[in-house]
């Protein structure tokens, strides 16, 4: 469940580009929720921080916490939960109110959301 998870994470979080635009949506993401919405319906909440690690919670709403990496145009989610880290596309150019769809760390479809607040 997470899988989907790390991908729309990655999609709204994190984005590829220069550093100065990797720093800006970053930075547009912290404090602010980072929504995901698998194929099935399921919805999981992300919130990054500046020290690279996160929380979700998850559609059954329980909280997980972690960390996250963004190298080579991804970004990798390890949750405390596992061992091995969960990666996906990192997208530039988002800010609070943005909507837009990319493959999850699984391969799907998901639609990921920028949203404000926590």
């Amino acid at each position: 469940m997470l899988k989907f998870a790390a991908a729309l994470a990655i999609g709204a979080a994190v984005f590829t580009g220069a550093a100065f635009a990797q720093t800006d949506t970053m930075q547009t993401a912290y404090g602010n929720t980072v929504v995901v919405t698998e194929p099935s319906g399921a919805v999981v909440r992300y919130h990054f921080n500046a020290d690279h690690s996160f929380d979700v919670v998850t559609p059954d709403g329980h909280t997980v916490p972690g960390t996250y990496a963004i190298s080579g145009g991804q970004i990798c989610l390890t949750y405390a939960t596992r061992t091995e880290a969960e990666c996906t596309e990192h997208v530039t150019g988002k800010n609070v109110g943005d909507t837009w769809t990319q493959r999850g760390s699984d391969g799907n479809q998901i639609t990921v959301s920028l949203q404000a607040g926590r």
